[in-house]
């Protein structure tokens, strides 16, 4: 059996009997194939350790370890009990057997309880699988917690521990909708066949390959809207999250059998970076706008840009005209009144000789951006242009632009024209076998699955008519008169 099969049977076997759990159920397996740990966040009485036990049965090896945190907690409830032994030869050392230093899966129950006695162990461990057993620091088999809280942290010394759950999920009670099957379960947890569980070399193996997969430049386009999405929220997101957000997305994308983490794997942002609880619904609402929309190449940005290009065809073709230099480029007024070149915002910069100064990179691999897409004629806060009055003589001799005038503009658009056809035959490979990609996810949701398919359905038709103005535009450039 494949390596997708297999997860695929044992995300069946995770979820049998639990309703309304299948995403806290895919996030605390994914968790573990990654090293990362799940704190879920929600009342008791609603899965959360019978969760934890059914991960570990998905386990070839290691123990299991579980236990509820109070106020009054000692590090020997978690760590184990001093060394009588040892004691005697005046060496400070903890029987570990049985405890969290043995464990592969364990769940501690009302994490947040913990005191500074025991956070600073619990810190090392669950970040650097370590253990200091006396004198020695010593490696631990761990492969994933699972902790549960029916409150978020109090206090800044608890924010590191906050900070070491990579995956967060609020749990709530089963709905009305599915409250008469909750009364009417009769269902026994059944763990899988042994051959279906995984050894640690096993999961060595597979985060060894999914580190290697490479992100696909729309995914990385929309980290990139996403990062500052998240800062205009202020929701502060460190260095160190956004790599294990990134390990994370590629074991996701490689249990699919993807060769790339691609848009589709972006459905666990939501569950990796909120703060606060209130904070998913908006992470989860963005998500659901842009999982299948490359944020260079948004509708309404691409529109602005073709309205843009409209709004200088009319101006070349009305009598009241733009002033040009010597050598045929259009010139605008800065903050001091003065004549220069080019319009504030766009990529290039010339001298009054028309020399090039300085030229803004590209992103590479980018096709547009939205910045870009605001400086190549969709930015409305630009220098204004320097006007000069012309009055034809009559309608048989309109005004003709220099040659280098209407090329640019053809050269420009052109551009524009070559990128757009390329991000639409990129769509369409997207939507060829999407349906299938979709039921074969192993990770998305039915419900996001679709809003993935209307959302690039309708991406498709908007961005085919701006394609269609755009085509238009040129052929109206190119019957502007020219000189000689």
């Amino acid at each position: 059996m494949d390596v997708k099969n297999r997860i695929a049977a044992l995300i069946e076997h995770l979820q049998q009997g639990l309703l309304e759990r299948e995403t806290p159920a895919r996030l605390a397996l994914l968790a573990a194939l990654s090293g990362e740990h799940l704190l879920l966040l929600g009342p008791p009485g609603t899965a959360k350790s019978e969760l934890s036990r059914r991960l570990y049965t998905l386990m070839a090896d290691g123990s299991y370890f579980e236990r509820l945190l109070t106020r009054f907690s000692v590090p020997e409830e978690l760590f184990g009990p001093l060394s009588i032994k040892a004691l005697e030869q005046d060496r400070y050392l903890r029987q570990t057997q049985g405890y969290l230093p043995e464990a592969s899966i364990a769940f501690i129950d009302e994490i947040f309880k913990t005191n500074s006695a025991i956070l600073n162990s619990l810190l090392t461990l669950l970040n650097e699988r370590q253990f200091d057993n006396g004198n020695e620091r010593l490696p631990v088999p761990l492969v994933s917690v699972i902790a549960a809280s029916n409150e978020l942290p109090e206090g800044a010394e608890l924010n590191a521990l906050y900070d070491r759950f990579l995956l967060r999920y609020q749990v709530a009670p089963v709905g009305d909708e599915a409250f008469t099957a909750l009364l009417t379960l009769s269902h026994s947890y059944q763990a899988p066949d042994p051959s279906l569980r995984l050894t640690g070399e096993e999961l060595a193996a597979l985060r060894k390959h999914a580190e290697q997969l490479p992100l696909s430049p729309a995914l990385i386009r929309l980290l990139h809207s996403l990062r500052r999405f998240l800062a205009e929220q202020d929701i502060p997101v460190s260095d160190r999250r956004w790599r294990k957000v990134v390990k994370l997305l590629k074991v996701s994308a490689c249990c699919n059998g993807q060769p790339q983490a691609d848009l589709l794997d972006a459905w666990l942002l939501p569950h990796c970076l909120w703060q606060q609880p209130e904070q998913q619904g908006r992470l989860t609402d963005w998500l659901h706008e842009h999982i299948a929309a490359d944020p260079g190449f948004s509708p309404q940005l691409v529109s602005e840009l073709v309205d843009s290009w409209q709004e200088r065809l009319d101006q070349d073709a009305d009598p009241v005209l733009p002033s040009l230099n010597e050598q045929g480029y259009q010139l605008y007024l800065d903050e001091q009144g003065q004549p220069v070149i080019e319009a504030k915002g766009q990529r290039q910069k010339r001298n009054e000789s028309g020399q090039l100064l300085y030229r803004q990179p590209r992103l590479p691999d980018a096709v547009f951006t939205e910045q870009e897409i605001r400086n190549l004629g969709g930015n409305r806060d630009q220098y204004q242009p320097l006007m000069e009055s012309y009055q034809r003589p009559s309608a048989l001799q309109p005004k003709a632009w220099p040659a280098s005038h209407v090329a640019s503009r053809l050269r420009q658009l052109d551009e524009r024209i070559d990128e757009l056809a390329r991000y639409l035959e990129w769509l369409e490979t997207q939507q060829q076998g999407l349906g299938q990609r979709l039921r074969q996810h192993l990770w998305l949701s039915p419900e996001l699955g679709e809003r993935a398919r209307v959302q690039l359905e309708q991406q498709q038709a908007a961005l085919s008519r701006q394609h269609e103005r755009l085509q238009q535009l040129r052929l109206a450039f190119a019957e502007l008169p020219v000189e000689g």
